[in-house]
C-alpha cells in the first residue's frame, strides 16, 4: 500500500522544482487531503504533466506572477498567457492536463481527491460533486488566497504541524472548494453546538494527551460527530478551533512546569506536546511576547 509520503510525491513528480514541502493529511474516511508548496526561480521548466490520470483535483494558488504559460486538457491548448500573482485555478486529471510552464514560479497545490469531496457531500448530507469547475484562465478568490496564506508557516516547518490542525484546515479548504467550485449546496440543518458533557468530555481528553499528536478524527469519534462536526462545534462552543485551544493549553501547562520545576527547557517542550525546543519556544513566544527562558526568569525573580 502506498504511504502518505509515496502518494504527497507522486501527486508533484512532473515538476522539477528548487524547493518543495508538504503537508498530508486523512480524509474523513478513506480519502487523504494534500497540500503542496512548488517553487522553482528560473524559467522554461517545459511540459509537467501529472504521472496516471487519477480522480483528482489540483487547485492551484499563484504566490507570484507567471508571465507565460499554456494549459493542454487532453491535448487540446486551451488557454496562453499570464497568470497574475493571486490566480487560483482548477485543473482536473481525467482530463489528461499538461502546463508548459515557461516562467519561474512558486506555488501552492491543493490536491482534492473525488473521494474527499464524496465524503465531505455524505457528511453534510447533500448532494454529490461531480467535478471541480474554474475558468482555464483562473480567478481570484479572496477565501482561498487568504488560506494559501495561512498555510506558509506550517509548509515552511511541516515536521512541526500538528494532526488536528492539518485535518480541520485541510478539511475545511476541501468543504469550501467543493461549494464556490463544484456547486455543492450547504447543509440544511442546524448549527450543531456541544453540549456542557461533551465540552468537559473534550476538554478532559485533549488535556490527558499533552504529549500525543492526536488527530481530530479520534476527538470526534469520542464525541459520535465527523470530524468537522466536532471542528466546527468546538468552535462555536468555546471560541476556538480544537487545535488553537489546545495549543494555548499547552502553553499554559508549560508555564506550569517552567515555574515549578527546574526541568531544562527542552525537558518541558517534550513533555507539553511541542515537535522541537524551536517549535516551542517560537509558540510560547508568540502567545506570551517573550520566550521561555526569559520568561521563567522574569517569573523566578
Amino acid at each position: 500500500m502506498e504511504s502518505d509520503q509515496q502518494y504527497a510525491r507522486r501527486q508533484v513528480r512532473q515538476f522539477r522544482t528548487d524547493s518543495l514541502s508538504q503537508i498530508v493529511t486523512p480524509g474523513l474516511k478513506n480519502s487523504r487531503l494534500l497540500v503542496s508548496r512548488i517553487r522553482r526561480d528560473a524559467p522554461d521548466h517545459g511540459f509537467a504533466t501529472p504521472v496516471r490520470p487519477d480522480a483528482v483535483f489540483s487547485v492551484l494558488v499563484q504566490l507570484r506572477k507567471q508571465d507565460k504559460r499554456e494549459l493542454y486538457l487532453e491535448d487540446k491548448l486551451v488557454y496562453q498567457g499570464s497568470f497574475q500573482k493571486g490566480t487560483v485555478s482548477v485543473v482536473n486529471h481525467w482530463q489528461r492536463p499538461k502546463a508548459n510552464l515557461l516562467s519561474a514560479f512558486d506555488t501552492i497545490i491543493f490536491t482534492v481527491p473525488q473521494a474527499a469531496l464524496n465524503e465531505a457531500a455524505d457528511d453534510q448530507g447533500v448532494r454529490h460533486v461531480e467535478a471541480l469547475v474554474c475558468e482555464n484562465e483562473g480567478r481570484l478568490d479572496e477565501t482561498v488566497w487568504n488560506l494559501a496564506q495561512s498555510l506558509l508557516p506550517a509548509l515552511e516547518r511541516p515536521d512541526e504541524v500538528g494532526s488536528m490542525y492539518a485535518e480541520r484546515v485541510l478539511l475545511a479548504s476541501t468543504t469550501y472548494f467543493a461549494h464556490i467550485f463544484g456547486g455543492m449546496r450547504p447543509s440544511p440543518g442546524a448549527r450543531l453546538r456541544l453540549t456542557t458533557a461533551q465540552v468537559t468530555r473534550a476538554v478532559d481528553l485533549m488535556l490527558g494527551q499533552f504529549d500525543a499528536d492526536i488527530s481530530l478524527s479520534a476527538f470526534a469519534a469520542e464525541m459520535e460527530l465527523s470530524p468537522r462536526q466536532f471542528a466546527q462545534a468546538f468552535r462555536r462552543t468555546t471560541g476556538e478551533p480544537p487545535d488553537r485551544w489546545m495549543r494555548h493549553q499547552r502553553v499554559e501547562r508549560a508555564k506550569a512546569l517552567l515555574r515549578q520545576t527546574t526541568k531544562p527547557i527542552f525537558e518541558v517542550a517534550t513533555l507539553c506536546g511541542f515537535a522541537s525546543q524551536a517549535h516551542f519556544s517560537r509558540v510560547f513566544t508568540a502567545i506570551v511576547g517573550v520566550n521561555p527562558s526569559i520568561w521563567r526568569r522574569q517569573v523566578l525573580n
